[in-house]
């Protein structure tokens, strides 16, 4: 329990001070960074001027496109199949970074630095810069604009992204954490190993003199292993890049519960607190923003009442039968619950544990957290979206209970506004379903019996659906449909609410701003925050019990 609490203390002491610096980098507020950035911009010839929010969006998604392109060229290369390839490179490009093979010995270390690493900064940068586009939408007044994405984007990626990878790729070295030019040493190991002819471990066979017995014969054509190839590189750099940018895509197969990406608990605090870091922040750099502290803190607390809830439920499943299995004993169960809930609350992804072994209620947590849009504090950018539509529902619920006209930050909700916070808010649970919906018509091989496999399923798709990329293992992940299908969900569950989003911000800058009366509602309060945390679980429970129950419900009360 004290690293729970160290770890979150420590996320929430560096969460305010990097937020006020964020904000100042992105709103041109350090006076040598705008020169810098005008200077580089002038150097590549692109403009520096503010953009409507249909401008903005085609800049995304151009960058977006491109980035794609390159990384299907260069998985295709590196000797992916087409739909594999096509799967992952959506994945990357989406901020999801969902795995479905081992890329230890499956990705070369120049696929790595040029293509997937490159997309752990250019996917989170460009989630940054949305919110912030979103958030000038309450700021500017009658003038349509919604900054320059270009600016965003660069500031966004030197001055945020790359001084915090810095640092924790030094700590993450310092801890344990790999950092080389090998791509695999051999190791020898303790215990030799003999395998037969088709690779497979023969489990009680004996070696003796060079020679392999089982059951008092010689074994011909079996092998004996002595050594293994430990997977190296840039692990460090690439540790701090998948967790400060909520990207999630490790480089072995168990992720985070690797003694080579996760070594002891000092790198488990560094990586957990990574997690957490940036989508925590921005709750302080809109407060900044907007000029009203108090409306950053009001999210902030709204997104913490949610995140305690859904830890405290985590915990009390996981320590109500002590239950050890899928984790690991250097981080126990305190360390992994809080892990779990992280990364699916922050839309990381990464993890220390399997997530096969939660309990039934313990994996219903991570699960929800997934299913509400990952709103709470969720994505880089992304997160603070999502929890803006659904301020703007609540918003909207409110002033119909007093009979007024819904505001928010002096702006008037009105239907436009409205329609793209509804598209925020059910894009996510519309492509979970649906992928769901599919994939129990279709199951992928090796899927356990009963509610327990429905489970495997639903989260699953909610990891895709909602750009998570963590998954409970035990079943054939790279199959056709989950590699095509997910791929396009993947898409979905991003752009559409990155242009539902800039849709609401450009209308918004358009409008006037009205000064508050006294009917207006105010939301920066304990009982605004209440309300919303409310609408969040009432969305999220109307659009998902039906299938939890079928679920890890089910197979808690079975």
């Amino acid at each position: 329990m004290v690293s729970i609490v160290l770890i979150l203390t420590l996320a929430f002491v560096l969460a305010v001070p990097l937020g006020v610096w964020i904000y100042r980098v992105i709103e041109g507020k350090v006076f040598w960074i705008q020169k810098q950035e005008d200077w580089i911009l002038k150097h590549l010839n692109i403009g520096d001027a503010p953009m409507s929010w249909k401008r903005y969006l085609t800049c995304v998604l151009m960058v977006s496109a491109i980035s794609f392109v390159v990384l299907y060229i260069l998985l295709l290369i590196d000797g992916y199949r087409w739909d594999l390839a096509f799967n992952t490179a959506i994945s990357f490009v989406t901020n999801t970074n969902w795995q479905p093979v081992d890329p230890a010995f499956t990705l070369s270390w120049w696929v790595w630095a040029f293509g997937l690493v490159v997309q752990m900064f250019l996917s989170a940068a460009v989630g940054m810069s949305v919110v912030f586009a979103l958030i000038r939408g309450f700021t500017h007044a009658q003038d349509g604009t919604v900054g320059n994405f270009w600016k965003d984007l660069t500031g966004s990626i030197l001055y945020v992204l790359l001084p915090i990878n810095a640092a924790a790729a030094i700590l993450l070295g310092v801890y344990g954490t790999p950092m080389n030019l090998n791509e695999t040493t051999p190791s020898a190991l303790m215990d030799p190993v003999a395998v037969s002819v088709e690779g497979k471990i023969l489990p009680d066979a004996q070696i003796e003199n060079g020679q392999v017995y089982q059951d008092g014969q010689i074994i011909e054509n079996a092998r004996i292993v002595d050594q293994q190839l430990v997977p190296g590189g840039l692990m460090a750099a690439v540790e701090a890049a998948k967790q400060s940018g909520t990207n999630g895509g490790g480089l072995t197969a168990a992720n985070s519960a690797s003694p080579l990406e996760n070594p002891n608990g000092w790198s488990n605090l560094i990586e957990n607190v990574l997690v957490l870091l940036i989508p925590m922040a921005l709750c302080f750099s809109f407060g900044c923003a907007v000029r009203n502290r108090k409306q950053g803190i009001a999210l902030f607390l709204s997104m913490a009442v949610l995140f305690a809830i859904g830890l405290a439920c985590c915990l009390g499943a996981e320590y109500s039968t002590m239950n050890m299995l899928g984790k690991e004993s250097r981080f126990g169960i305190g360390s992994s619950s809080l892990w779990a809930v992280s990364t699916t609350a922050a839309s990381s992804g990464s993890s220390n544990l399997s997530m096969n072994g939660l309990t039934p209620l313990g994996s219903l947590i991570p699960m929800i957290l997934m299913q509400v849009g990952e709103v709470v504090f969720g994505g880089v950018g992304t997160g603070l979206i999502g929890m803006i539509g659904f301020v703007i529902l609540t918003v909207f619920i409110a002033g119909l209970m007093v009979g007024r006209t819904p505001e928010f930050l002096s702006k008037k909700i009105e239907p436009a506004e409205m329609k793209n916070s509804v598209i925020l808010c059910i894009c996510a649970p519309v492509c979970i379903l649906v992928g769901s919906a599919i994939g129990s018509l279709l199951p992928p091989s090796g899927l356990d019996a009963g509610a327990h496999g429905f489970s495997q399923i639903l989260y699953a798709w909610s990891s895709m659906g909602a750009n998570n990329g963590s998954a409970m293992s035990g079943f054939m992940a790279d199959g056709m449909l989950m590699n095509i299908l997910g791929g396009v969900l993947m898409a979905v569950a991003r752009f559409v609410p990155l242009a539902g989003a800039l849709a609401i911000a450009g209308s918004l800058s358009a409008k006037k701003q009205i000064p508050a009366s006294a009917g207006t509602l105010a939301t920066d309060t304990p009982l605004f925050s209440l309300l919303l945390v409310i609408i969040v679980l009432l969305i999220g429970a109307l659009s998902f019990f039906p299938a939890l129950a079928l679920g890890p419900l089910a197979q808690f009360f079975g």
